[in-house]
């Protein structure tokens, strides 16, 4: 315990600035940068529970937090719990370190979020979404909002009205190819304003869009 309370320290400077940025992102993004500064190296980039740490831990391994029927019985207060270190240990990993020593409550609620999607979300989260923030930015803020929210400046002069990606159930309709391929080619009809990017991004980029696209709506 004494090892994860020093590497928790070490990680929350580490992180501290770029997450005091990220006020106007959503809580799953706040959560996935928090995930891979924190939780990666013991459930591993997919949750799975298979990072580099996993076989340090002895018999108790971390949890795989893709296992929908498993982390559907707990609630977003047991999982915080968790997280935070204020759970009964003995009846979970007692190995698992407790990040309230290192991280705020508001972070472990994005923290959550995020955990919710790793077992919730039939689709991946592709490519950089740190990157595909900035593009999200510069790119796509204007028509569907700062926030995702489909209330961008250009609604105010066009009669567009551009998806909300924050809007759950819709964004789980929408798979990862169905997003990459509107993103790629726009979309067709005399109400539609949303346009391709084929030439202007590159695949990678457009994928780590998608990526963003993707936590917004948690």
């Amino acid at each position: 315990m004494k090892y994860f309370k020093q590497y928790a320290l070490m990680a929350a400077m580490v992180a501290g600035v770029a997450m005091s940025s990220n006020a106007a992102a959503s809580n799953a993004y706040e959560g996935y940068q928090l995930y891979n500064t924190y939780c990666i190296f013991c459930h591993g980039a997919d949750g799975k529970g298979d990072g580099p740490l996993a076989n340090k831990l002895g018999k108790k391994k971390p949890a795989n937090l893709t296992d929908a029927s498993r982390m559907r019985k707990r609630t977003d207060k047991d999982l915080f719990q968790i997280i935070q270190g204020t759970a009964d240990h003995a009846k979970i990993n007692g190995k698992m370190p407790r990040w309230g020593l290192a991280i705020p409550g508001p972070q472990i609620n994005s923290l959550v979020s995020y955990v919710r999607m790793l077992h919730d979300s039939k689709e991946d989260v592709i490519g950089n979404p740190e990157a595909g923030r900035k593009i999200y930015e510069n790119t796509c803020s204007a028509c569907h909002g700062v926030n995702g929210k489909g209330d961008g400046i250009m609604t105010n002069v066009l009669p567009m009205e551009p998806a909300d990606h924050t809007d759950a159930a819709k964004m789980a309709k929408l798979s990862n190819s169905k997003l990459l391929n509107v993103i790629t080619n726009g979309t067709r009809g005399p109400k539609s304003f949303m346009p391709g990017y084929k030439g202007s991004l590159s695949r990678d980029e457009i994928n780590s869009l998608v990526g963003y696209i993707r936590l917004l709506s948690y």
